[in-house]
């Protein structure tokens, strides 16, 4: 794999957003400290929910502390990505605005409606804006490390979220699940790193069985289906190629009839499956018969286990996988994979009209 030797790779990753996946097992120790350091004196009591709000990676750790807490929770928890609250939101309720920048501005907007309603806030940021509106309105802030870019900061974003659940006396401490987090993405990293050749790199298989090719992520609905998003997203922003997700068993309602009918378009779609020892066995099951289905037209569905035993280490073992596959797959595209130039010039379009 001479395009991603560890020379080629750094010629074209101008940014290190490699260094930055690399580094997400000491983020998950560095995050902890950091939020352990924070005062917070609230009770889950008064509350008649909770409402995380954020956009692109500051929303997926959203995404990521609901899926934990699923089956757990008795309060209800959303997650927003919107410009708006939702009509429950009131003087009981807790929204939490994650912004990475400070500066989102849907998170903003979402902002200044919880303070029009009253509502408890919490804000997750490295800056910007909403620090500064934080800052003069005594609310709490939970800082985030400056200079990266926010899908990079997914760890950082994260382990605040999990401590404020903790807090509020809704879960118990996540202390043991993040070191044994950053415990197996040490390892895996070893295995999955640039310095790592042959079968056992399961992330630059990826990328390469990935050439010419779109990827189909799919999982089962709830934790999982938080990773299969994941991975849509960093294709995208990482490798800058195109990328959907679904979730077992609502796909098979639905997109399982769109296979077959042009088989000269499904041979350019690559189905990657992402799987959990406890996903529900009927789920399993329509994986397995979904997966002869999808064969009839296309070429076999990749497949990759989660490792670890607490949820929290199980998601991010499959998060680290894409997270690095995508930037591999950058490097055979020939992108730089930090750069978001579409982006950046959509939000300078968007300011010439703004206000």
């Amino acid at each position: 794999m001479k395009l991603l030797s560890t020379e080629h790779i750094a010629s074209l990753d101008k940014s290190d957003m490699l260094g930055r996946v690399m580094a997400i097992p000491q983020h998950f120790s560095e995050a902890l400290t950091r939020a352990q350091g924070v005062a917070l004196n609230l009770s889950a009591s008064s509350l008649n929910g909770i409402i995380i709000t954020g956009m692109g990676g500051s929303a997926m750790s959203g995404d990521v502390a609901r899926g934990l807490t699923l089956d757990a929770l008795t309060l209800p928890l959303q997650v927003s990505r919107s410009y708006d609250l939702p009509g429950w939101v009131n003087e009981n309720s807790l929204v939490i605005i994650s912004s990475y920048s400070g500066n989102t501005e849907e998170a903003l907007s979402a902002f200044q409606m919880a303070q029009a309603r009253g509502a408890k806030i919490i804000c997750i940021t490295s800056g910007g804006k909403l620090h500064a509106h934080a800052q003069q309105n005594n609310l709490p802030i939970f800082p985030l490390p400056t200079g990266f870019p926010p899908r990079s900061a997914l760890a950082h974003l994260t382990v605040p979220l999990l401590m404020i659940l903790n807090r509020l006396g809704l879960t118990p401490d996540p202390a043991a699940d993040i070191n044994e987090t950053r415990l197996l993405l040490e390892k895996l990293r070893q295995q999955w790193g640039p310095a790592s050749e042959g079968a056992n790199n399961l992330a630059k298989n990826i990328a390469q069985a990935l050439m010419q090719r779109l990827p189909l992520v799919y999982a089962s609905y709830g934790l999982f289906e938080v990773a299969a998003w994941r991975w849509k997203e960093q294709f995208c922003e990482n490798a800058e190629i195109l990328s959907w997700h679904n979730a077992f068993p609502e796909l098979n309602h639905n997109e399982l009839v769109g296979w077959g009918l042009r088989r000269e378009l499904d041979q350019h779609l690559q189905v990657i499956y992402l799987r959990d020892r406890q996903d529900h066995p009927r789920v399993q099951k329509r994986m397995e018969v979904t997966r002869e289905l999808i064969a009839r037209s296309s070429s076999p569905a990749l497949e990759f286990w989660s490792e670890g035993h607490a949820p929290l280490a199980r998601l991010f073992s499959l998060i680290f996988l894409g997270d690095l596959a995508s930037v591999y797959l950058a490097i055979l595209n020939g992108v730089d994979p930090t750069p978001v130039k579409k982006i950046d010039l959509l939000k300078e379009r968007l300011e010439q009209f703004h206000g």
